[in-house]
C-alpha cells in the first residue's frame, strides 16, 4: 500500500495470474464461469439439431423437442438478458424428449454442459 485509504495488489517475480482480481473496502466482484465460448455452444445447439433431424423417427414428440431446442438457442443467443431458468426448464424437458436415443441424450447433456447449465 502506498498510503492510508489506498488499496492495490502487487505481484512480483514470475508469477502468473489468471482470474480477476479486486481490491478495496465494500468491493463487489462478479466473474460468470458457467458459460461455454459461444463458438462451442452453437457447435452444440448444431450437434443436437442434426441428431434431432436423424432420429426424429425415434421420437414420440419431435415438434416439441424442436420447440424445446429453438427455446434453448433463444436464450443463449439473449447475451445479457438470457433467463436462465427458461434455459434450464427447456434442457430438462429436451433431455426427457429424447431419453430413448442414446446419442441425443449425450448430445444434449453435452449442450447443458457447454450452455454451463449441467
Amino acid at each position: 500500500m502506498t498510503g492510508q485509504g489506498e488499496r492495490g495488489v502487487t505481484i512480483g517475480g514470475n508469477a502468473n495470474v489468471s482470474g480477476q482480481i479486486a481490491t478495496g473496502d465494500n468491493v463487489t466482484q462478479n466473474q460468470q464461469i458457467n458459460a461455454g465460448p459461444a463458438a462451442d455452444l452453437a457447435e452444440a445447439l448444431a450437434n443436437v439439431e442434426r441428431l434431432l433431424e436423424a432420429h426424429t423417427a425415434e421420437l414420440a414428440e419431435p415438434g416439441r423437442a424442436r420447440r424445446d431446442l429453438a427455446d434453448i438457442r433463444e436464450e443463449a443467443e439473449a447475451g445479457d438478458d438470457a433467463d436462465p431458468e427458461r434455459m434450464e426448464g427447456a434442457l430438462a424437458r429436451l433431455g426427457r424428449r429424447v431419453a430413448g436415443v442414446a446419442v441425443l441424450t449425450e448430445a444434449v447433456r453435452q449442450l447443458a454442459v457447454t450452455a454451463g447449465i449441467g
